[in-house]
């Protein structure tokens, strides 16, 4: 690919160092015409979103990305833990990455300049980004197959790995 992605806001803040690290990592992963939107904020009519990034690949679709730092562990019950510093506690990556790509994409498709042009439709897709967490080859939850979570070992391919997310989804 050609030189880095651009990054809107250029100079972003990020609450963590997951967060700017898996950003700075795409960014230097993905090709100059991919963009990557950080800290995206959506409101609609449920609820406020926050969408850690958002990846905009031309001809390839639209990966919205969840980052979680620390260690990230899904029990026996399904449910998310994430360990850190301040202790534990449960979490829905894949919900919340979900539901800001759901947000994102009504947002699109109603605004006038998207829902009155001649625009294709565009592939969504959503990843959940565990940079400091190992995760099996076989892992694989009813909400989140293996292909859309990424682990430790999968960061040095990382932007290969979202663009191939995108391609597996429909329009």
């Amino acid at each position: 690919y050609d030189v880095a992605a651009r990054l809107i806001p250029a100079e972003p803040t990020f609450v963590n160092n997951a967060e700017r690290e898996v950003c700075e990592r795409l960014v230097a992963q993905l090709g100059s015409d991919d963009v990557i939107l950080a800290n995206l904020r959506l409101t609609d009519h449920e609820q406020d979103h926050e969408a850690d990034l958002v990846v905009l690949m031309p001809g390839v679709g639209v990966v919205v990305v969840e980052v979680k730092g620390g260690s990230v562990k899904v029990d026996g019950q399904g449910r998310w833990w994430q360990y850190g510093n301040s202790g534990s506690r449960t979490i829905d990556p894949v919900g919340q990455a979900r539901r800001s790509k759901h947000a994102l994409r009504t947002y699109v498709q109603e605004d006038p300049r998207w829902r009155d042009s001649s625009r294709d439709r565009v592939r969504w897709a959503h990843a959940v980004v565990l940079p400091y967490s190992s995760v099996s080859d076989e892992f694989a939850t009813p909400d989140c197959p293996r292909e859309m979570i990424h682990g430790k070992a999968d960061q040095q391919r990382l932007g290969d790995r979202i663009r191939a997310v995108a391609g597996t989804q429909e329009t």
